[in-house]
Formats: C-alpha cells, sequence, structure tokens
C-alpha cells in the first residue's frame, strides 16, 4: 500500500508530546483545493534568530522527535542539503512507514526553503521562514502538498484534525530545549 504526503509534516514536526500550546503560541491552518493542501503553522519559542536557525538547520536532530526513525543529511552546497528521512507512525489502524529525500535551500538566520525530490507524495514543497519578536522568535511553516496515496480520505483527515496541532507542539518542545546553547 503506497503511504500519504501527511506523514511528511512528521519529518518537521513528529507526534504526541506533552507540552503546552500555550508556550508556544501554536497556530496551525489547513486548507484543501482539490487535491491540494495547504499548510500555514507558526510558533513561538524564547531563542534568538541565530539559535532558532542553528535549531531549524539541525537535521539530524530530527531524530529525537517521535516518528521520526531515521534523517541523514548530505550537503551540496555551502547552503544547500539533501535530507533522506524515514518515518514510521499508527494512524487509526494503519501502519505508516514513509522514506522521504527533501532538498533544503538555506538563508541563513531567515529561514529554509524545501522541496521533495523523491517520496511518498505528488509533490511537498514548503518553507520555514524565522522572524525577531520581543526576546524570541517566530517559526513560521508553510507547505503545499498532494498526497499519492490509497490511504482513505477520512484517515488523511483524521491525522489533520487530531495530530498535527501536536507535531508542531513536539517540534516547538525539543527547540525549547536549545534555549542555553550559545549562538
Amino acid at each position: 500500500m503506497r503511504q500519504w504526503w501527511c506523514v511528511a509534516w512528521i519529518a518537521f514536526a513528529g507526534l504526541a508530546c506533552a507540552a503546552d500550546a500555550e508556550d508556544y503560541k501554536i497556530k496551525v491552518d489547513v486548507t484543501q483545493q482539490g487535491s491540494v493542501f495547504q499548510t500555514q503553522a507558526s510558533f513561538y519559542l524564547p531563542l534568538s534568530v541565530c539559535q532558532s536557525y542553528r535549531y531549524l538547520t539541525d537535521y539530524d536532530a530530527a531524530t529525537r522527535i517521535p516518528g521520526v526513525v531515521s534523517s541523514a543529511t548530505t550537503r551540496l552546497e555551502p547552503r544547500k542539503a539533501r535530507v533522506e528521512r524515514d518515518l514510521q507512525e499508527r494512524i487509526l489502524f494503519f501502519p505508516i512507514h514513509m522514506r522521504m529525500v527533501l532538498e533544503m535551500t538555506e538563508l541563513p538566520n531567515q529561514g529554509t526553503d524545501f522541496v521533495q525530490v523523491s517520496g511518498e507524495a505528488k509533490f511537498y514543497k514548503g518553507a520555514w521562514r524565522l522572524e525577531s519578536e520581543g526576546t524570541g522568535t517566530v517559526f513560521r511553516y508553510r507547505a503545499e502538498s498532494e498526497p499519492d496515496s490509497m490511504m482513505p480520505k477520512p484517515v488523511i483527515e483524521y491525522f489533520i484534525k487530531n495530530h498535527l496541532s501536536r507535531s508542531f507542539e513536539a517540534m516547538a518542545k525539543a527547540g525549547a530545549e536549545r534555549i542555553k546553547q550559545p549562538c
């Protein structure tokens, strides 16, 4: 059975966490236009932009987030990397195993752009942007994706409605642990 695109979000966010969404000002909005899903999300961390950028580009640290089994980074150019990830999750009664390869373009202290070069979705692309706010940084995520799957539509909707916010909470919680790391 072919896997589906939603799990690709786990590559950045993971599932299951104990964080309080209020602490991180997490916002998630998903809209569907035909077969394409557009996601916009944001969260706040008490990190400098420099610390936030280091966290965002520490691609292999994603293995500390539930759902991400492995992550391997190959540097292509000084500001370009290829990230290969294996993800595992169970959505309802459906076991999901997915491999994806993303090409990351880094914009120092601004964010990253990414595009799936191989994987389970027809396409998956987007960006992270960092915005200084007060004594911290807002992480802004936007993505477009189209599933290439035999997964039932209700399963995809269940994932979006019940797990996506917690995925960003897991990422925010992991990032908050970096507050003591110098830039």
